[in-house]
């Protein structure tokens, strides 16, 4: 039987918005060249105190606007809140800091309708200013838990273009039927690394796969990333608790230690390491319902940790460089995991 072929009218765009008055207005004249309209447009907003839900009202007043009493700061609610009021089938989530090509839609439901098993399509995101270069562009797990960094500032000449399975990142175009057996995204997770990507990461455990799509394309406003050590700490136990066999947990034991190691250092240099302790208490204090979510998704499980987690030059801003100390620290830890990778990758 041919499954249905999915169209624009089939997409409702979500545009999650807090405080982005500065933002939106170049992002919506994008949505204005897009090939074809979506079906419709949501704004869903986290209580923002700016003017941002105001204009959007009165500039465009055909969009659907959704706006949450007071802000949540929890972006995985909000994502939760535009998949539940969508009225169509699909949904393409959009942060509100980048700005559409006019085929970006169409681009991701090629992906939507002719890759195998496919329920979520990821976009590449290139650079406002500087648009034949890489901002994002699709992750695969590192086996510490933790992104690899691929083609992060690489030019899109330099790269391939084939879609491949993938987690992680603001804009995605979602079948909201289809994953809605899954589970949406889990509003445990706080803002920072692994709060989009564990959505992902269990709809590929459950053979429902989620794709990057290179040649569907969104241009990214550049701006000063926020250091999320405590999101970072909490999300990345709380995903590999959740998500990784036991067999897993145990063969890579010795590199997740190791990576505590050097995360603990980095973060007594930065002078942030309370981040850390405060991160690890919320996770033992949260057991249960770590425990509570694990079991309903190792229950879904067809797919093994070897066919979806790798290894790779782990990702880190570079504006964390600030010491001789921790680039020498950087290069020797990705070198260690890379031999224990190849040691245990052959037994996983």
């Amino acid at each position: 039987m041919n499954r249905k072929q999915f169209t624009t009218s089939d997409v409702t765009i979500a545009v999650l918005n807090y405080n982005g008055m500065s933002k939106i207005p170049d992002l919506f004249d994008s949505l204005k060249t897009l090939k074809q309209p979506a079906a419709e447009i949501l704004f869903v907003d986290d209580g923002s105190t700016d003017s941002s839900t105001t204009w959007v009202g009165v500039t465009y007043p055909e969009v659907r606007i959704i706006t949450l009493p007071e802000n949540t700061g929890i972006l995985n609610h909000v994502r939760n809140k535009a998949l539940g009021a969508a009225k169509t089938d699909l949904v393409l989530i959009v942060d509100n800091d980048v700005m559409l090509l006019p085929d970006t839609i169409e681009e991701a439901l090629t992906g939507l309708n002719e890759l195998p098993d496919a329920v979520v399509c990821l976009t590449r995101a290139v650079y406002e200013g500087q648009t034949d270069k890489i901002y994002q562009d699709g992750q695969i797990l590192h086996y510490v838990g933790a992104s690899p960094n691929l083609n992060r500032d690489k030019l899109i000449c330099e790269v391939d273009r084939e879609p491949r399975l993938s987690i992680g990142w603001g804009v995605q175009l979602i079948n909201r039927v289809k994953t809605e057996q899954v589970g949406w995204f889990n509003e445990n997770y706080f803002l920072g690394w692994g709060d989009d990507g564990e959505f992902n990461h269990k709809l590929n455990m459950a053979g429902l796969k989620c794709y990057h799509i290179p040649a569907s394309v969104v241009v990214h406003k550049r701006h000063q990333s926020s250091k999320r050590y405590f999101s970072a700490v909490t999300n990345r136990w709380r995903f590999l608790l959740e998500m990784y066999a036991f067999k897993t947990l145990i063969l890579t034991a010795p590199a997740l230690l190791l990576y505590e190691v050097f995360l603990i250092l980095f973060l007594i240099m930065k002078g942030s390491i309370k981040e850390y302790f405060k991160g690890m208490s919320h996770c033992f204090k949260n057991i249960s319902s770590i425990l509570h979510e694990r079991k309903k998704i190792q229950q879904r499980r067809v797919v093994p940790d070897r066919d979806i987690i790798g290894c790779g030059e782990i990702f880190v801003y570079t504006d964390e460089f600030t010491s001789p100390v921790i680039v020498v620290g950087y290069k020797i830890m990705n070198m260690l995991f890379s031999v224990y990778w190849k040691v245990i990758s052959k037994i996983l």
